[in-house]
């Protein structure tokens, strides 16, 4: 709150304490979105060492605020690091956020976050460069009987379009169960799956990035539902868990252009894209998808450099980096993007061209799964099995195109009716990566244990960046490449 003069009061540390709400659990219904607080930072006291061997440890109220995180991770800089909260510390709040200094936001509070969510609202979190770790469908099975698919509530009462999303739901469990009933790998018997199953991660994110997800102007290209989850869910955790910094963000909202002046034109976005593509080299993977290589960034000399002067070598490789155009399938985005040292932009994906063109990843061979988690080994099925599934999975994706083309005649926008197809079909990204995060990527990716389609694009990468960086893949051979594959031969 505001006295007359516009200063604010955020009270005395009893009043904070007072105000302070660590609330578990969050959800939001439009989104069916739900976020767990599973961690944050506490100030450990020296006291806590006569507690040693206690099964229950008692920790202070004032040792779990995280506003006072804040200012402490402020006041070391003028030699004043001290626990010592009060009215005038809390302005000082007020005065880093209005003044840009956003470091003490970062170092002081840091939440560690369950996302439980549709799997077609995840990926503005996995744009961010934060740690994320997500469960896998290629090592556990969706459970029908647990879990279930996301119907947006807006069409829950319209008896004439829910027939249609039900419809999918039960072609698509019966064909994943299909699937796994004949030893087809968890891998791809997830192509059944629709646009709209849930995920969850963990996410461990500090204050100073939740705050900037709330300084953004909604983007028009991101899913509407994510600034549904950010305003609902975000805002709320920040209201509760931090209430001075919310005073502050929420009287004084800052506001970051999502644009800077360029339109989002699609028609724009695909002049800039043809422009793009007649500055790369093309190369097509298999049946998969496509790269478009851009010009390389840096070269080994400034690696060298790099690599000499800073105390961690490894860090010296950030110093080059390469960007690539990718249409690849959606599932092979959702792994890709977790390489999170580097920049992703998801490009607008047009379903109706991707009904259309039919612009879906159909596997010409299916596989098995053999082994354990970390030890996984695949072989192709019989031939004639082979074929009944790929007559089975493309009968499918035509089924998925026609509920799709149905929703769009009832008036359902693309966005909505595009939950409704298949988890295979393909999107198109901008990649920027630094030789050190390229090294991990081949690390990871080009190894046996690698899905197979990823490989592929690894694969087709890894020539490229040996050529442009010689010494630097000269290194990672010798000292920092820890998978195996014949490609490194």
């Amino acid at each position: 709150m505001k006295t007359k003069k516009g200063e604010f009061i955020m009270g005395n540390l009893d009043v904070l304490k007072k105000r302070f709400n660590p609330r578990r659990f969050y959800r939001d219904e439009t989104t069916g979105t739900e976020i767990e607080v599973d961690g944050a930072f506490v100030r450990i006291d020296p006291s806590l060492e006569s507690q040693r061997g206690k099964e229950v440890i008692e920790i202070p109220l004032e040792d779990l605020l995280q506003d006072p995180a804040v200012i402490r991770s402020a006041r070391v800089s003028t030699g004043r690091d001290t626990k010592d909260i009060n009215e005038k510390a809390g302005r000082l709040i007020e005065k880093l956020y209005s003044g840009h200094h956003e470091t003490p936001f970062e170092g002081g509070v840091t939440l560690r976050l369950k996302v439980i969510t549709p799997i077609c609202y995840a990926e503005p979190f996995f744009q961010l460069p934060l740690s994320h770790n997500e469960r896998s469908l290629r090592y556990s099975a969706y459970n029908f009987e647990t879990e279930h698919f996301f119907i947006p509530p807006v069409y829950r009462a319209k008896q004439w379009i829910v027939p249609v999303y039900e419809e999918g739901e039960r072609e698509s469990q019966k064909l994943y169960q299909f699937f796994l009933s004949q030893g087809v790998s968890r891998e791809q018997a997830r192509f059944a799956l629709l646009f709209r199953f849930f995920t969850e991660f963990y996410w461990t994110v500090s204050l100073r990035h939740l705050l900037e997800i709330l300084s953004w102007e909604p983007n028009v290209l991101t899913p509407a539902a994510f600034w549904s989850i950010r305003d609902n869910l975000i805002a709320q955790i920040i209201k509760d868990w931090t209430p001075w910094t919310a005073d502050v963000v929420f009287e004084k909202p800052r506001l970051t252009p999502t644009n800077f002046g360029l339109s989002h034109s699609s028609e724009i976005i695909e002049a800039m894209l043809e422009t793009l593509k007649k500055q790369a080299q093309k190369e097509d993977v298999v049946s998969i998808g496509s790269i478009w290589f851009l010009p390389v960034c840096g070269n080994d000399e400034i690696l060298k450099l790099g690599v000499l002067t800073n105390p961690n070598p490894r860090r010296g490789f950030g110093h080059a980096s390469m960007t690539f155009l990718l249409n690849i399938p959606i599932f092979v985005y959702r792994q890709w993007v977790r390489h999170r040292y580097g920049a992703w932009s998801a490009l607008p994906t047009n379903f109706d061209e991707v009904v259309h063109h039919r612009d879906f990843y159909l596997p010409l061979s299916w596989r098995r799964q053999l082994g354990g988690a970390m030890d996984y080994n695949y072989e192709e099925v019989e031939p004639e099995l082979s074929s009944k599934l790929r007559l089975m999975f493309f009968n499918f994706v035509e089924g998925c195109c026609r509920r799709y083309r149905r929703l769009r005649q009832f008036g359902v926008p693309p966005q909505d009716a595009a939950l409704n197809l298949p988890y295979v079909f393909r999107v198109k990204r901008l990649w920027t990566a630094n030789v050190e995060s390229l090294m991990n990527f081949f690390s990871l990716r080009c190894d046996k244990q690698a899905q197979w389609e990823i490989r592929q694009f690894a694969h087709a990468i890894y020539p490229r960046f040996r050529k442009s960086f010689p010494w630097a893949n000269e290194i990672f051979l010798r000292y920092l490449n820890f998978g195996k594959s014949s490609i490194f031969r």
